[in-house]
């Protein structure tokens, strides 16, 4: 069997040092007046209007009405983690499903996996991460310049997978804009849990092209805990059974390594602009002891030390193109399409448990229109061809190919004070599996059937501006009369569901469970209404959202009741030892309903000494509940805190203590989570060298008490808390 492990890259070892001598050669020439704007505009993006993400140009289309918020600049970098996860957690209404400190996947409301749908540069990222938990979001967050959450329903704009939100990571590969001079950005962080070294540039060549090129690597060690990874107590509550070797003090087998690149070309043109990139991620990393239960050895004889790895490559070609058209009403057309490559292996002491391909090649056509004054919408059209295949003794899911195709229209009517946003999108999706798959628990081969679905999804948002917010002429004669705006949404959504829901039949190892689909599911309808208020008032300003969903038809695992013996590949009622038994699941469609909020508000401190601080209370909660009951599993705890803000000069910093009460609804077999406390805290310093290029300095702290927190999102908490006290050091150059 050949090794699975790339040669080590020195990248992520890159000294400061040699990022100042790249960043402080030839290429640190200053830029034009006109490009200090666009350099400016990430800073800006944290407001809460809606950034479409379309390169460097500017969105023709107005803010959407739907809640969703938006993080870039010094807020981004200070969050920046090594997962997508665990970037945005601190965003409200927003989880990490976390599988161990390597896999991180963003939770909105409580949804993630296959209804939370992660973008890179407008299309899918098209991993295996909506498949199984233990595969990461092949996503690298340094490489943001700007991420997008859209908190409710983003179906219509983006699809059945979005039914309960989407994530929208602009990395700004393709260069829309052709620069005067060559520009970038170069970051180097060193820590407790290992180092991270990025590099970006950007620049002219001939008369009409552009360039881009990054190039990124990052390191973790073992990670550090807070107390014992194995919450024995909790397993045998859970199992009524014990397994797996304890380590206190780090997480065993949980050290990483992630290393990629890309290069863009651009031809812009004063009517618009197409490019091309071509890029490529490669992540290794390991899963922490007892997560995955591998049959070896014999029964009373305890199994070697679990070292399962995945090596993950993504190799992606992007096509971007936006036009500004000189039709009456129809003011630009934006294109974008992919191909996508993306497998990965499972290792156990070096032999083959399974391999994963997902195979997708995507497209995205967008007319915008303006028919009137007073209104204007888009008009999309969305094709994904798919082929998803798992191979090996452990693959639970057989090769599918599936076919989508969307058409959406969204229209918006702006008169006064008043808003009015409608979309409709109407999907076709065909997933075709093999004839049947052998299931030996169940006795052979079990026969699978090709499904046809056609969801629906439609949305409808109202919105009133009032005081400030609705009069003409800009912020700065308005900025000191109260007001703000309210927002109603409702949406009526809905996805097909996807291939291990229909045709899974096998040991899942990731989750610890035997899984079975159900090719009888129906489309997954979800009816949500969404109540929004922002306010701003002098030093005060206010942000709240109450949503409450619905869903007649909700997917969710079952627990069957009985056990799956791997090395034996036989079902049993009873089981001896866990790491031997994997508890059966099967999916199944039930009634649920799931309300919650999120709210922060902001006081700007009057403090002239140091630069009017800005106190803020935050708060977000998530109830989910099935019918006729019992409560959906692995929702993500109510939470509330402080955060602090304080910009005076080249200095930056920010403190921000969080509290997450305990879980006690965690779901049919699953054990509650205690309550914790978090706090995090960061310092910038900001060094202006020229009119183009800044350097700054960092420091970044998480959970500095040290404590212990079990995550009640994820799969795998009774086997890995969240990190312990972390610690970074940094240095960020732009010009």
């Amino acid at each position: 069997m050949p090794s699975l492990q790339s040669a080590a890259s020195p990248l992520p070892h890159l000294p400061v040092w040699l990022l100042l001598a790249v960043l402080g050669g030839p290429l640190g020439a200053q830029v034009t007046q006109a490009q200090q704007p666009e350099q400016a505009q990430p800073e800006a993006a944290q407001a809460p209007s809606r950034i479409t993400i379309t390169g460097q140009r500017q969105p023709v289309a107005p803010a959407a009405a739907e809640p969703q918020t938006t993080l870039s600049g010094a807020g981004l970098r200070n969050r920046q983690a090594a997962t997508l996860g665990a970037t945005l957690e601190q965003e409200m209404g927003v989880g990490n499903a976390s599988f161990g400190p390597n896999v991180g996947l963003p939770v909105v409301r409580g949804q993630g996996g296959t209804r939370t749908r992660v973008m890179q540069g407008g299309l899918g990222t098209h991993d295996a991460s909506s498949v199984s938990a233990d595969h990461g979001v092949m996503v690298e967050p340094a490489l943001a310049e700007r991420i997008v959450v859209h908190r409710g329903p983003a179906a219509v704009r983006f699809g059945g997978n979005a039914i309960g939100g989407a994530v929208e990571v602009d990395e700004q590969r393709i260069p829309m804009r052709r620069p005067a001079q060559a520009r970038g950005r170069g970051e180097s962080r060193l820590g407790t849990d290992g180092g991270m070294a990025m590099l970006r540039l950007d620049g002219p060549a001939a008369d009409t092209l552009a360039w881009h090129v990054d190039v990124h690597g990052r390191r973790s060690p073992r990670t550090r805990i807070a107390g014992w990874a194995l919450d024995e107590d909790a397993i045998r509550e859970q199992f009524q059974l014990v397994n797996g070797r304890n380590s206190h003090g780090r997480i065993d087998n949980s050290d990483a390594r992630s290393e990629g690149g890309a290069v863009a070309l651009s031809r812009v043109t004063g009517s618009g602009a197409l490019g091309l990139s071509v890029s490529r991620l490669q992540q290794h990393y390991g899963l922490p002891p007892g997560a995955h239960s591998h049959a070896s050895g014999t029964i009373g004889v305890a199994p070697p030390p679990e070292e399962v790895r995945i090596a993950a490559t993504q190799r992606r070609l992007d096509l971007q193109g936006e036009f500004d058209l000189e039709a009456p009403h129809f003011p630009q057309l934006r294109v974008r399409a992919a191909r996508v490559d993306y497998s990965h292996d499972e290792t156990d002491q070096g032999r083959l448990g399974s391999r994963f391909s997902n195979q997708v090649s995507e497209g995205r056509i967008e007319l915008d229109h303006a028919p009137a004054r007073h209104l204007s919408g888009t008009w999309g059209l969305q094709l994904q061809h798919r082929v998803f295949s798992a191979l090996g003794p452990e693959a639970f899911v057989p090769r599918t190919q599936v076919r989508s195709l969307g058409l959406f229209a969204i229209e918006r009517l702006e008169h006064g004070p008043w808003r009015l946003e409608g979309g409709l999108r109407v999907e076709h999706q065909e997933s075709r599996p093999p004839d049947s798959f052998p299931v030996p628990a169940l006795g052979g081969d079990v026969p699978l059937q090709t499904r046809r679905f056609t969801p629906g999804s439609g949305s409808l948002a109202l919105q009133r501006a009032y005081g400030g917010a609705a009069q003409p002429g800009g912020a700065d004669d308005t900025a000191a009369l109260p007001g703000g705006r309210v927002t109603l949404t409702h949406w009526r959504a809905s996805r097909a569901p996807d291939v291990q829901e229909l045709y899974a039949g096998g040991p899942h190892i990731a989750t610890r469970s035997f899984d079975l689909g159900n090719t009888g599911l129906d489309i997954e309808k979800l009816i949500g209404w969404d109540l929004g208020w922002q306010h701003a008032h002098g030093r005060f300003s206010a942000s709240a959202n109450a949503w409450r969903y619905r869903s007649d038809s909700y997917i969710y695992q079952r627990s069957l009741g009985w056990f799956y013996r791997p090395e034996e590949g036989k079902a049993t009622l009873l089981c001896v030892r866990l790491d031997h038994c994997l508890p059966a699941t099967k999916y199944q469609q039930a009634p649920a309903e799931l309300h919650g909020y999120e709210l922060e508000l902001g006081w700007q401190l009057p403090l002239p000494t140091l630069g009017d601080p800005r106190l803020s209370f935050f708060s977000d909660a998530v109830r989910a509940r099935l019918k006729p009951g019992g409560d959906v599993p692995r929702m993500p705890p109510q939470r509330y805190g402080l955060a602090l803000q304080v910009a005076q000069g080249a200095w930056l910093a920010d403190l921000r203590a969080t509290r997450a009460r305990a879980q006690a609804r965690p779901g049919d077999n699953e054990t509650a989570t205690d309550g914790w406390f978090q706090l995090n805290a960061s310092l910038r310093w900001t060094h202006t060298l020229d009119d183009a290029r800044t350097l700054t300095w960092f420091v970044v702290g998480r959970n500095l008490g040290n404590q212990e927190v079990r995550n009640s999102a994820s799969f795998i908490r009774n086997y890995a808390p969240e990190p312990g006290r972390t610690l970074q050091a940094g240095l960020e150059m732009t010009l």
